[in-house]
């Protein structure tokens, strides 16, 4: 039987920068943009493997939706109105105090500074959307690297505003691994980029799969075929297409991997 094993990661670990390229991102070869930031991903974490973790939401109606023993548990920024009767920093107090250990979204950065106030950590959600003119992509990644000198981020979580189409989305990700080497983590938002793109992205700088674990899953058919959840073997087989190895992580920044199938 193979036993897992675990490596130490530091609480805090300093962002590993890059060697500046000689030119911008937006005139290198975009498999040349991936294997740099892959190679910024792999130092940043001491190796060649990508993550994925159990967790469960808090939803604007108070009910919890995941296993009651996942390793992570979050709420949505636009979901703390309604927790707070309308008001979201006294929603974010709520969902603290029910066992939230993660604020998830963008809007006011105030938010996310109460969050890490309280103990807990921040994953930005950026917004992009595919095919919108250079100039409003280079403001995005210019106001999230501003964001990042004030606000101390545990990761970005990059949501495309549409359907995400795969070049761009891969030279964003890309992109920012390089540029933003502040974001310890880059998530894959399974259920709005698709199992494909998603392991595309691995290849790009990202090292976590953002969807829900379970145990059994459905066959992806009828109206179960967007479903975005994925056991954990799905996971790991995922991981491994891209050539990388998969950990589980089982706390902000500890892992464990996962024995070979």
């Amino acid at each position: 039987m193979s036993a897992t094993s675990s490596f130490p990661v530091p609480s805090s670990p300093e962002p590993v920068r890059a060697p500046a390229p000689a030119v911008s991102g937006a005139t290198i070869d975009l498999f040349d943009l991936g294997r740099r930031a892959s190679a910024a991903r792999d130092q940043r974490w001491g190796g060649r493997r990508a993550t994925f973790v159990r967790s469960r939401q808090l939803l604007a109606t108070g009910a919890w939706r995941g296993p009651r023993d996942a390793t992570e548990s979050y709420v949505e920024v636009s979901d703390l109105p309604a927790l707070g009767n309308g008001d979201a920093l006294a929603g974010w107090k709520a969902a603290r105090a029910a066992g939230v250990q993660l604020l998830v979204g963008a809007g006011d950065p105030q938010l996310h500074r109460a969050a890490q106030a309280d103990g807990a950590r921040s994953l930005w959600r950026l917004g992009f959307r595919s095919g919108e003119p250079a100039a409003a992509r280079r403001q995005r990644l210019d106001d999230l690297r501003a964001l990042v000198r004030g606000l101390p981020l545990w990761g970005a979580l990059p949501t495309p505003e549409g359907e995400a189409e795969g070049i761009d989305t891969l030279h964003l990700f890309a992109t920012l691994r390089l540029e933003v080497p502040e974001l310890g983590h880059l998530g894959l938002d399974v259920a709005a980029l698709g199992p494909r793109l998603a392991q595309m992205a691995l290849s790009f700088g990202a090292d976590e799969l953002w969807a829900p674990i379970v145990s059994e899953r459905a066959l992806r058919l009828g109206g179960n075929a967007n479903n975005p959840s994925m056991t954990r073997k799905e996971a790991c087989v995922l991981i491994r297409g891209a050539a990388l190895a998969p950990f589980e992580r089982t706390g902000p920044d500890e892992f464990r991997e996962e024995p070979p199938l």
